[in-house]
Protein backbone atom coordinates (compact mmCIF):
# COMPACT_ATOMS: atom_id res chain seq x y z
CA UNK A 1 0.00 0.00 0.00
CA UNK A 2 1.20 3.84 -0.83
CA UNK A 3 2.53 5.29 2.89
CA UNK A 4 0.91 8.80 3.65
CA UNK A 5 3.69 11.40 4.82
CA UNK A 6 3.25 13.49 7.31
CA UNK A 7 1.42 17.19 6.51
CA UNK A 8 4.43 19.23 7.98
CA UNK A 9 6.46 17.32 5.88
CA UNK A 10 4.51 17.06 2.90
CA UNK A 11 4.47 21.04 3.06
CA UNK A 12 8.50 21.49 3.32
CA UNK A 13 8.73 19.32 0.20
CA UNK A 14 6.01 20.84 -1.88
CA UNK A 15 7.81 24.43 -1.05
CA UNK A 16 11.41 22.87 -2.34
CA UNK A 17 10.15 21.44 -5.37
CA UNK A 18 7.96 25.34 -5.81
CA UNK A 19 11.44 27.14 -5.67
CA UNK A 20 13.36 24.55 -7.68
CA UNK A 21 10.77 25.39 -10.63
CA UNK A 22 10.90 28.73 -10.11
CA UNK A 23 14.61 28.67 -10.48
CA UNK A 24 14.60 26.39 -13.89
CA UNK A 25 12.02 29.25 -15.10
CA UNK A 26 8.54 27.25 -14.56
CA UNK A 27 8.74 25.21 -17.43
CA UNK A 28 5.89 23.50 -19.79
CA UNK A 29 5.79 19.62 -19.32
CA UNK A 30 7.42 17.11 -19.65
CA UNK A 31 10.13 18.75 -17.31
CA UNK A 32 13.95 17.78 -17.96
CA UNK A 33 15.70 16.42 -15.80
CA UNK A 34 18.76 17.75 -16.89
CA UNK A 35 18.04 21.17 -16.70
CA UNK A 36 17.00 20.17 -12.70
CA UNK A 37 20.18 18.69 -12.02
CA UNK A 38 21.85 21.77 -13.31
CA UNK A 39 20.27 23.59 -11.50
CA UNK A 40 21.24 21.52 -8.84
CA UNK A 41 25.05 21.27 -9.50
CA UNK A 42 24.39 17.38 -9.47
CA UNK A 43 25.86 15.15 -11.07
CA UNK A 44 24.36 11.92 -12.72
CA UNK A 45 26.49 8.55 -13.33
CA UNK A 46 25.85 4.96 -14.33
CA UNK A 47 27.13 1.84 -12.83
CA UNK A 48 26.80 -2.04 -13.15
CA UNK A 49 26.36 -4.32 -10.44
CA UNK A 50 28.51 -6.62 -12.69
CA UNK A 51 31.07 -3.98 -12.59
CA UNK A 52 31.86 -2.00 -9.49
CA UNK A 53 34.78 0.34 -11.50
CA UNK A 54 32.76 3.48 -10.99
CA UNK A 55 32.19 2.81 -7.64
CA UNK A 56 36.22 2.76 -7.05
CA UNK A 57 36.30 5.98 -8.69
CA UNK A 58 33.51 7.31 -6.49
CA UNK A 59 35.20 6.23 -3.72
CA UNK A 60 38.39 8.72 -3.38
CA UNK A 61 36.33 12.01 -4.13
CA UNK A 62 33.45 11.41 -1.08
CA UNK A 63 34.72 12.15 2.63
CA UNK A 64 31.69 11.63 5.17
CA UNK A 65 32.50 13.39 8.25
CA UNK A 66 35.34 14.94 7.42
CA UNK A 67 36.60 11.87 7.05
CA UNK A 68 37.75 9.79 3.38
CA UNK A 69 35.86 6.76 4.11
CA UNK A 70 38.67 3.98 2.02
CA UNK A 71 35.97 0.91 1.98
CA UNK A 72 33.22 3.28 0.34
CA UNK A 73 33.42 1.51 -2.96
CA UNK A 74 33.06 -2.25 -1.48
CA UNK A 75 30.50 -0.84 0.70
CA UNK A 76 27.76 0.41 -1.91
CA UNK A 77 28.81 -2.63 -3.98
CA UNK A 78 27.55 -4.55 -0.87
CA UNK A 79 24.26 -2.18 -0.08
CA UNK A 80 23.95 -2.36 -4.52
CA UNK A 81 24.06 -5.80 -4.16
CA UNK A 82 22.62 -7.51 -1.14
CA UNK A 83 19.51 -4.91 -1.28
CA UNK A 84 19.13 -4.66 -4.73
CA UNK A 85 19.26 -1.13 -5.30
CA UNK A 86 18.91 0.62 -8.50
CA UNK A 87 20.42 3.87 -7.47
CA UNK A 88 22.58 6.22 -4.88
CA UNK A 89 22.46 9.51 -4.53
CA UNK A 90 25.90 10.36 -2.48
CA UNK A 91 25.91 14.26 -1.42
CA UNK A 92 29.20 15.15 -0.40
CA UNK A 93 29.67 14.54 -4.48
CA UNK A 94 27.04 15.73 -5.46
CA UNK A 95 26.22 12.77 -7.84
CA UNK A 96 23.42 10.30 -8.13
CA UNK A 97 24.43 6.82 -9.38
CA UNK A 98 22.08 5.04 -11.46
CA UNK A 99 21.42 0.79 -12.40
CA UNK A 100 22.17 0.78 -15.85
CA UNK A 101 21.25 -2.30 -16.04
CA UNK A 102 17.49 -2.03 -14.57
CA UNK A 103 15.10 -0.80 -17.66
CA UNK A 104 15.94 2.64 -19.09
CA UNK A 105 12.17 3.36 -18.69
CA UNK A 106 12.61 3.38 -15.10
CA UNK A 107 15.34 5.77 -15.40
CA UNK A 108 13.42 8.71 -15.09
CA UNK A 109 12.07 7.94 -12.29
CA UNK A 110 14.50 6.77 -10.33
CA UNK A 111 16.92 9.63 -11.30
CA UNK A 112 13.86 11.91 -9.99
CA UNK A 113 13.57 10.02 -6.65
CA UNK A 114 17.50 10.37 -6.01
CA UNK A 115 16.91 14.24 -6.96
CA UNK A 116 14.25 14.37 -4.15
CA UNK A 117 16.18 12.99 -1.21
CA UNK A 118 19.13 15.51 -2.58
CA UNK A 119 16.53 18.90 -2.01
CA UNK A 120 14.71 16.89 0.93
CA UNK A 121 16.80 18.65 3.63
CA UNK A 122 16.54 16.51 6.59
CA UNK A 123 17.18 13.23 4.20
CA UNK A 124 21.35 13.88 4.64
CA UNK A 125 21.28 12.67 8.03
CA UNK A 126 19.98 9.25 6.96
CA UNK A 127 22.50 8.05 4.15
CA UNK A 128 24.84 5.40 5.62
CA UNK A 129 23.76 5.56 9.05
CA UNK A 130 24.42 3.73 11.39
CA UNK A 131 22.34 4.20 14.81
CA UNK A 132 18.99 2.68 15.90
CA UNK A 133 16.91 4.99 14.18
CA UNK A 134 17.73 5.69 10.91
CA UNK A 135 18.25 1.79 10.55
CA UNK A 136 15.76 1.08 11.88
CA UNK A 137 13.11 -0.29 8.49
CA UNK A 138 9.90 1.61 9.11
CA UNK A 139 12.02 4.90 9.16
CA UNK A 140 13.99 3.64 5.85
CA UNK A 141 10.34 3.48 4.25
CA UNK A 142 9.13 7.00 5.42
CA UNK A 143 12.38 8.18 3.95
CA UNK A 144 11.85 6.27 0.77
CA UNK A 145 7.63 7.78 0.58
CA UNK A 146 8.94 11.22 1.21
CA UNK A 147 11.39 10.70 -2.19
CA UNK A 148 9.10 9.25 -3.95
CA UNK A 149 7.17 12.44 -3.27
CA UNK A 150 8.88 14.78 -3.94
CA UNK A 151 9.65 13.53 -7.58
CA UNK A 152 6.03 12.72 -7.72
CA UNK A 153 6.01 16.80 -7.37
CA UNK A 154 8.52 17.69 -8.98
CA UNK A 155 7.79 15.29 -12.59
CA UNK A 156 4.44 16.42 -12.44
CA UNK A 157 4.52 19.81 -11.56
CA UNK A 158 2.91 20.30 -9.01
CA UNK A 159 -0.70 21.19 -9.16
CA UNK A 160 -0.66 21.44 -12.99
CA UNK A 161 -0.92 18.01 -13.29
CA UNK A 162 -4.44 17.94 -11.31
CA UNK A 163 -5.42 20.85 -13.14
CA UNK A 164 -4.88 19.02 -16.53
CA UNK A 165 -6.06 15.73 -15.57
CA UNK A 166 -9.64 17.41 -14.74
CA UNK A 167 -10.33 18.14 -17.77
CA UNK A 168 -10.43 14.80 -18.89
CA UNK A 169 -12.22 11.76 -18.27
CA UNK A 170 -11.59 8.57 -16.05
CA UNK A 171 -10.36 5.95 -18.16
CA UNK A 172 -6.70 5.16 -19.02
CA UNK A 173 -7.02 7.15 -22.63
CA UNK A 174 -6.87 10.49 -19.95
CA UNK A 175 -3.96 8.23 -18.00
CA UNK A 176 -2.47 7.72 -21.59
CA UNK A 177 -2.66 11.20 -23.25
CA UNK A 178 -0.91 12.57 -19.92
CA UNK A 179 1.58 10.04 -19.61
CA UNK A 180 2.80 10.90 -23.10
CA UNK A 181 2.10 14.54 -22.54
CA UNK A 182 4.30 14.74 -19.15
CA UNK A 183 6.84 12.15 -20.16
CA UNK A 184 6.44 9.70 -17.72
CA UNK A 185 5.53 5.87 -17.26
CA UNK A 186 2.24 4.91 -17.39
CA UNK A 187 2.62 3.45 -13.70
CA UNK A 188 3.60 6.74 -12.17
CA UNK A 189 0.57 8.89 -14.02
CA UNK A 190 -2.06 6.08 -12.69
CA UNK A 191 -0.22 6.71 -8.93
CA UNK A 192 -0.62 10.73 -9.61
CA UNK A 193 -3.92 10.43 -11.14
CA UNK A 194 -5.01 8.10 -8.33
CA UNK A 195 -3.58 10.56 -5.33
CA UNK A 196 -4.42 14.23 -7.09
CA UNK A 197 -6.94 14.40 -9.65
CA UNK A 198 -9.96 14.84 -7.16
CA UNK A 199 -8.12 13.55 -3.78
CA UNK A 200 -11.38 13.62 -1.67
CA UNK A 201 -13.21 11.26 -4.46
CA UNK A 202 -12.89 7.79 -3.44
CA UNK A 203 -10.50 6.41 -6.24
CA UNK A 204 -7.85 3.35 -6.84
CA UNK A 205 -5.21 1.80 -8.29
CA UNK A 206 -3.29 -0.76 -8.66
CA UNK A 207 -0.13 -2.80 -10.15
CA UNK A 208 -0.28 -6.46 -10.00
CA UNK A 209 0.67 -9.14 -11.09
CA UNK A 210 -2.37 -10.55 -14.11
CA UNK A 211 -4.59 -13.08 -12.22
CA UNK A 212 -4.95 -15.59 -15.16
CA UNK A 213 -0.72 -15.26 -15.75
CA UNK A 214 0.96 -14.92 -12.80
CA UNK A 215 4.06 -14.67 -14.16
CA UNK A 216 3.28 -11.41 -15.54
CA UNK A 217 3.99 -9.13 -12.98
CA UNK A 218 4.66 -10.89 -9.51
CA UNK A 219 7.08 -9.45 -7.33
CA UNK A 220 9.99 -11.58 -6.63
CA UNK A 221 9.05 -12.92 -3.93
CA UNK A 222 5.67 -14.33 -5.17
CA UNK A 223 3.48 -11.65 -4.21
CA UNK A 224 0.87 -10.38 -6.75
CA UNK A 225 0.52 -7.01 -5.57
CA UNK A 226 3.08 -4.43 -6.15
CA UNK A 227 1.07 -1.36 -5.25
CA UNK A 228 -2.57 -0.69 -3.61
CA UNK A 229 -2.25 3.41 -4.37
CA UNK A 230 -5.34 4.85 -3.17
CA UNK A 231 -6.67 8.65 -3.12
CA UNK A 232 -7.42 10.03 0.67
CA UNK A 233 -11.35 9.92 0.01
CA UNK A 234 -10.95 6.05 -0.63
CA UNK A 235 -8.70 5.91 2.58
CA UNK A 236 -11.39 7.45 4.62
CA UNK A 237 -14.03 5.60 3.21
CA UNK A 238 -12.36 2.33 2.60
CA UNK A 239 -10.25 1.94 5.82
CA UNK A 240 -10.25 -1.61 5.77
CA UNK A 241 -9.83 -2.48 2.29
CA UNK A 242 -6.61 -4.35 2.07
CA UNK A 243 -4.44 -5.07 -1.21
CA UNK A 244 -5.91 -8.69 -1.54
CA UNK A 245 -9.56 -7.52 -1.18
CA UNK A 246 -8.69 -5.47 -4.00
CA UNK A 247 -7.05 -8.15 -5.93
CA UNK A 248 -10.23 -10.04 -5.90
CA UNK A 249 -11.57 -7.69 -8.35
CA UNK A 250 -9.06 -8.83 -10.58
CA UNK A 251 -9.66 -12.59 -10.39
CA UNK A 252 -13.42 -11.81 -10.35
CA UNK A 253 -13.22 -10.13 -13.94
CA UNK A 254 -10.21 -10.87 -15.62
CA UNK A 255 -10.40 -12.82 -18.83
CA UNK A 256 -6.86 -14.29 -20.26
CA UNK A 257 -6.15 -11.45 -22.59
CA UNK A 258 -1.76 -10.78 -22.20
CA UNK A 259 -2.03 -7.34 -23.34
CA UNK A 260 -4.53 -4.10 -23.78
CA UNK A 261 -7.87 -3.98 -21.99
CA UNK A 262 -8.54 -6.77 -19.70
CA UNK A 263 -11.59 -5.80 -18.59
CA UNK A 264 -14.29 -2.54 -18.04
CA UNK A 265 -17.06 -3.16 -15.42
CA UNK A 266 -19.11 -1.83 -12.63
CA UNK A 267 -18.05 -3.37 -9.65
CA UNK A 268 -19.57 -2.80 -5.93
CA UNK A 269 -17.60 -1.95 -2.32
CA UNK A 270 -19.13 -1.44 0.94
CA UNK A 271 -17.59 1.47 2.61
CA UNK A 272 -17.63 1.66 6.24
CA UNK A 273 -20.88 3.01 7.23
CA UNK A 274 -21.92 -0.58 5.60
CA UNK A 275 -23.06 1.86 2.48
CA UNK A 276 -23.08 0.23 -0.91
CA UNK A 277 -20.79 2.02 -3.54
CA UNK A 278 -20.48 1.02 -7.04
CA UNK A 279 -17.08 2.00 -8.78
CA UNK A 280 -16.22 1.52 -12.35
CA UNK A 281 -13.17 -0.28 -12.58
CA UNK A 282 -10.67 -0.14 -15.67
CA UNK A 283 -7.87 -3.01 -16.22
CA UNK A 284 -5.15 -2.54 -18.61
CA UNK A 285 -2.83 -5.67 -19.30
CA UNK A 286 1.09 -5.20 -20.21
CA UNK A 287 3.79 -7.13 -20.96
CA UNK A 288 5.31 -6.71 -17.22
CA UNK A 289 2.50 -5.90 -14.84
CA UNK A 290 -1.21 -5.40 -15.08
CA UNK A 291 -2.32 -1.95 -14.05
CA UNK A 292 -6.25 -1.39 -12.27
CA UNK A 293 -8.02 2.16 -11.67
CA UNK A 294 -11.08 2.19 -9.45
CA UNK A 295 -13.23 5.22 -9.31
CA UNK A 296 -16.64 6.11 -7.16
CA UNK A 297 -19.34 6.53 -9.26
CA UNK A 298 -22.36 6.36 -7.15
CA UNK A 299 -23.76 5.03 -3.50
CA UNK A 300 -26.54 2.57 -4.29
CA UNK A 301 -29.81 3.24 -2.56
CA UNK A 302 -30.15 0.49 0.33
CA UNK A 303 -32.99 -1.92 -0.30
CA UNK A 304 -35.97 -2.73 3.07
CA UNK A 305 -37.07 -5.89 2.71
CA UNK A 306 -41.18 -5.78 3.74
CA UNK A 307 -42.87 -8.30 5.31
Amino acid sequence: MSLPIGDFEADDIRKQVDRLLRDIGNPEPPISLDDVRSQLNLDRKYYSKADPSLLDEVAHKVRMGGSQLINLATKLFEVATKANLVAFWLPEARRILIDKDQPEKKHRWTEAHEIGHSITPWHKTFLFGDNAQTLDPSCHAIVETEANFAAGQLLFLQDRFGSDARDLTFDFKAIQALSKRYGNSLTSTLWRIVEEREPNRPVFGMVSAHPRHPTIGATEDGRSMRHFIRSKGFRDRFPGMTPEDAFSILQRHAGWTKRGRLFETEHPLIDANGSLCEFRVDCLATPYYVLTYGVFLRESPTLVGVA
